[in-house]
């Protein structure tokens, strides 16, 4: 895709989400028939086919659990390499990562939710080989790596928490 044709049709799409939903982040899924949008204040993950430049809505889901009703601060949304699982974390009063399979139509499911033990996971990174996502904790300065579970796509808290003052991104290299 031309960056000039998705610029036109993210403008489309964020005509069209729900009122007050706050768009944040969006990602196709790797086989190209999939996009996925998180809304910040929504609390939710819009789920679009995409077929002849065409966003078409399929479904949208909750990142947080039932508990939970309102000041949402969802963040950011990843997909797994092998495009099975969808992650998305969410700050606020949860700071966690939620976890959905994705469904052969796009769909997703909810799976479960992992602490990102820390405050404020503004953003996490999935690694080029999907072995390990590393949350960023900005609201107690520290990171901290999972490993993936490649069947059920949970994750499991690796190693010790990096402390990193004001950390708010991360980017893995494939070295």
């Amino acid at each position: 895709m031309k960056t000039l044709n998705l610029y036109k049709k993210l403008k489309l799409l964020l005509q069209k989400t729900t009122l007050g939903s706050g768009p944040r982040h969006f990602t196709f899924h790797p086989n190209g028939k999939y996009a996925y949008c998180i809304e910040e204040m929504g609390g939710a993950v819009s789920v679009y086919s995409y077929e002849n430049g065409k966003l078409s809505n399929l479904q949208r889901i909750h990142t947080h659990s039932e508990k939970y009703k309102d000041s949402f601060e969802s963040s950011d949304v990843h997909i797994s390499p092998d495009g099975k699982f969808l992650y998305a974390s969410n700050r606020g009063k949860e700071n966690n990562i939620a976890i959905f399979s994705i469904q052969n139509n796009g769909t997703l499911k909810t799976v479960g939710y992992q602490s990102t033990k820390g405050k404020h996971p503004r953003v996490f990174g999935l690694d080029p080989s999907g072995k390990f996502l590393i949350a960023t904790n900005t609201g107690s300065g520290n990171v901290v790596v999972f490993k993936r579970n490649f069947e059920t796509g949970l994750l499991k808290k690796v190693g010790k928490k990096i402390k990193i003052k004001n950390v708010s991104c991360v980017q893995i290299k494939k070295y």
